[in-house]
């Protein structure tokens, strides 16, 4: 596609959201220093992509988890694994830097939803569950198991998401010691969004489940929080220290679905960065519905505190 030749040819030409001083857009004063924002935002009906420093690599935290949902859909499909199937629930894993095992932290764990089944059996459905929903770390380590770095890698190449790379669980201190992490990039998270709403490579049934899934997302104090109640949302957010995101399918009732990611890193506390999300969130859902043109966003306004 034409929009994708030009997103690689200079991202820095796509349409940017109150950013680029080449587009004669008005507010280009800087954010300080600490604090950075990437953003992604896509009309799922007309292909529209607006974008904020969408290339910058940022810690993925948690919105890994969403490719490795789409991962065991995808092996669903091709008829590698039977999402039926329990699996057993324990807590020892291998580091990718030396093969040598570790476990997870009780504390580690955002709620325990897992730790109650260890020794026990669940199936690849309710461990996802609970991966996507409650961010259960480790359910996330126990599915990585069976999906593996490279399988991932090579769908997130066929689905285009550049930027995104997962190669390791949660808390494999050795590989995380080394700098080895799972990265991504608000652009290559938005194509994964848009993989799990419409890529060909999962069936409609495979889609339609994992966005069922997003949306009983538990965690909703960035996208959601800027939109009006009313307004469905599937997500997966992520934080870990100075780190806040989310990555969203929205469903306006009045105008067609659309993608939004928002990747923050230097703030010190998740609720300011999950603030500053809900505030963006705002804006571009009034510029979705045509209540707002793009020189009316402008984003290092809203990375201020109140």
């Amino acid at each position: 596609m034409k929009m994708t030749i030009v997103w690689r040819l200079s991202i820095s030409l796509v349409i940017i959201l109150g950013l680029n001083s080449c587009s004669g857009f008005r507010g280009t004063k800087e954010a300080p220093a600490p604090h950075e924002v990437g953003i992604a935002y896509m009309n799922l009906e007309t292909g529209e992509i607006l974008a904020y420093q969408a290339n910058e690599l940022f810690h993925a935290a948690s919105t890994m988890k969403t490719p490795i949902m789409f991962q065991l859909f995808k092996m669903r499909d091709d008829g590698i694994i039977d999402l039926n199937t329990e699996i057993p629930i324990n807590n020892q894993f291998t580091s990718i830097l030396d093969g040598s095992l570790f476990s997870l932290p009780m504390e580690s764990e955002k709620d325990e939803v897992l730790y109650a089944h260890l020794n026990e059996r669940l199936s690849f459905y309710e461990v996802m569950e609970k991966m996507i929903t409650h961010s259960s770390n480790l359910a996330t380590n126990i599915l990585f198991e069976y999906t593996g770095a490279d399988s991932i890698g090579t769908t997130m190449r066929k689905i285009e998401a550049d930027g995104v790379l997962v190669m390791r669980g949660v808390e494999d201190l050795k590989a995380y010691n080394m700098g080895l992490n799972n990265v991504t990039s608000a652009y290559g998270m938005m194509k994964v969004m848009e993989a799990v709403y419409r890529s060909d490579l999962v069936s409609e049934s495979s889609r339609d489940e994992m966005q069922a899934i997003l949306k009983r997302q538990h965690f909703n104090t960035m996208i959601p929080a800027g939109l009006p109640a009313n307004v469905p949302v599937a997500h997966k957010t992520g934080s870990i220290t100075r780190i806040a995101h989310d990555a969203a399918l929205v469903y306006p009732p009045d105008s067609p679905p659309y993608v939004l990611v928002i990747l923050t890193r230097g703030w010190d506390d998740h609720a300011s960065a999950q603030k500053v999300g809900s505030r963006i969130s705002s804006k571009v859902y009034d510029y979705h519905r045509g209540l707002l043109k793009r020189t009316d966003i402008i984003i290092p306004d809203l990375l201020e505190a109140d």
